[in-house]
């Protein structure tokens, strides 16, 4: 279903992107591969949403304001789940470990000579890749990149909940029940449960269900707000120095 207009992305922990898309009918698919390959197959897609940092800080920072403010709006009875809200590398850090080929503990030395913050932690190191590769489709894309866009699954589900904080951890079985739920219950997507089972059937080695879920968020996110119903962390996102905001997107009903 190349000619499919909303598309969630979300990195597959066990190899490559996953994503879940929708046609302008709500027919769904799914799709796995490189970033590239991803944005390639959805050529007639109006948003692409993608669950990793776009707008990437350079030099002295006191990190992205969308960081900041998404880690506050989920964190709710758990102070924990803000933390599945990374911290952002420089664009020199991702350049130190992607281009220069830098270990971690020297890019972390790097890192913390020029910025405010501690250096490169665990989870900040591990999205590296990720970051330079969609920052790099991004870079050919020219116009079309308008069209792909940062989400963060949490603040998603956040929305989606009616701007209730969640309860659980997606990677408890709780968290699991509990973000089908949400999609199920309030009749976001009523199929859930089968777009799980048959992504499952389809791809057993390399998409988890929390992958899944999370793909879908950003999906149903995408065909709920495509056009005017999307708000973004923060009301009004600074840019980076390629021009590329730095912001979460997230569903907001007009009854919000």
């Amino acid at each position: 279903m190349g000619d499919a207009k909303f598309v969630g992305v979300d990195w597959a922990k066990k190899d490559g992107w996953f994503s879940i898309a929708y046609d302008v009918d709500g027919n769904w698919d799914a799709h796995h591969g490189s970033f590239e390959e991803i944005v390639k197959y959805y050529s007639s897609a109006e948003l692409i949403l993608v669950d990793v940092p776009i707008g990437i800080p350079v030099g002295r920072r006191e990190g992205r304001a969308c960081d900041k403010a998404a880690r506050k709006k989920i964190s709710g009875v758990r102070s924990s789940f803000s933390s599945s809200v990374f911290r952002v590398p420089t664009r020199d850090a991702v350049a130190d470990r992607m281009i220069n080929g830098l270990q971690r503990e020297e890019a972390h030395q790097c890192e913390k000579k020029r910025t405010t913050k501690p250096g490169i932690n665990r989870q900040s190191w591990s999205i590296i890749p990720q970051i330079f590769e969609v920052d790099g489709v991004l870079a050919k894309l020219g116009k079309r990149r308008k069209s792909i866009r940062e989400v963060h699954p949490e603040v998603c589900f956040w929305a989606l909940n009616g701007k209730n904080s969640l309860q659980h951890k997606k990677d408890h079985p709780a968290g699991e029940a509990e973000r089908i739920r949400i999609l199920e219950a309030r009749r976001i997507e009523p199929r859930t449960r089968e777009i799980l089972a048959a992504v499952q059937k389809e791809y057993p080695a390399k998409v988890a269900p929390d992958d899944i879920l999370d793909a879908l968020a950003a999906a149903v996110t995408a065909r709920l707000g495509h056009p005017g119903r999307l708000a973004t962390l923060p009301a009004k996102p600074p840019h980076d120095a390629r021009g590329l905001p730095m912001e979460m997107v997230y569903y907001n009903p007009p009854d919000a």
